[in-house]
């Protein structure tokens, strides 16, 4: 009788074996380097960012001495970031196989996060970081409160039977555009506009297409005073519609190019109201 327990009790160890293990994966993780700066934002957005320890230089911090330097876009500093002793490092497809490969063979923590390609993307990655920090329910309601001010932001675009031609400038040497299948071409889509560049397959663009084009809007999404200069660039080609009707405007490219699913939403509100303001 005594041998007919023994493998209830080695299932009964099993089970609790894997409770115990699935319990120390599921742990919210207490030190964190970022190595993506729209989840730098998300961490900010979820007032989780106290679980924040590095970053990379292109990530804005609220204060300087929030998270240590590791990383520029691509390049990570193994020596300053293991130092800081993260249990978590969270990437995306900026960062090379290497990379985290080498975080992995140092027994730390990678999550991998995928180039949004969508509005709906933005969304599913801030609930899925919340859950790993025990945040979900905020990143929850937070997404719920952005989609339902874009329905909203939908209704207030003119149904005038034309759709106004859309250049979104993402690059200036080489000039780069916004393509389909990216969040990018959301902002397009949801600001009732056509995009120039549709049939893309990547964003690399001449200006003579743009000139062909004859966009009615011209977004500028560049760093600094790349933007103003660009912006004068364009102004000069007076047969443009979008200079004759005075619509070439330049965007924050925090809010646009690395937006958090509630920037995206100040974003195309200012898109809206520059397309359709007389």
């Amino acid at each position: 009788m005594k041998d007919k327990k023994y493998p209830l009790f080695s299932r009964f160890l099993l089970v609790a074996l894997l409770f115990l293990s699935i319990g120390s994966f599921a742990q919210t993780p207490k030190r964190i380097i970022s190595l993506v700066p729209s989840v730098t934002k998300y961490l900010y957005l979820l007032d989780a960012d106290d679980l924040l320890v590095g970053c990379t230089s292109f990530c804005l911090l609220d204060k300087p001495e929030d998270a240590e330097v590791v990383a520029s876009a691509i390049q990570v500093n193994f020596e300053k970031a293991i130092m800081l002793k993260p249990d978590l490092v969270i990437a995306s497809s900026l960062t090379t196989p290497e990379t985290i490969k080498t975080f992995e063979k140092l027994g730390i923590e990678t999550m991998y996060l995928s180039y949004p390609k969508s509005f709906e993307d933005l969304c599913s990655h801030l609930v899925i970081l919340g859950e790993k920090v025990s945040k979900k329910s905020k990143a929850e309601e937070i997404v719920a409160d952005a989609k339902s001010e874009i329905e909203e932001l939908k209704k207030r675009v003119p149904n005038t039977g034309k759709k106004p031609k859309i250049f979104m400038q993402i690059g200036a040497n080489p000039l780069f555009t916004a393509v389909p299948n990216t969040f990018m071409q959301d902002f397009i889509d949801f600001a009732g506009g056509e995009n120039i560049a549709s049939d893309f397959q990547i964003g690399s663009i001449t200006r003579e297409k743009v000139l062909i084009s004859n966009p009615d809007v011209i977004f500028i999404l560049l760093m600094g005073t790349l933007s103003a200069d660009e912006k004068q660039s364009w102004e000069k080609y007076s047969q443009l519609s979008a200079v004759k009707n005075k619509k070439v405007f330049v965007m924050d490219q925090e809010k646009t190019c690395s937006p958090t699913p509630l920037l995206f939403v100040e974003a195309l509100q200012e898109m809206i109201d520059h397309i359709y303001s007389e």
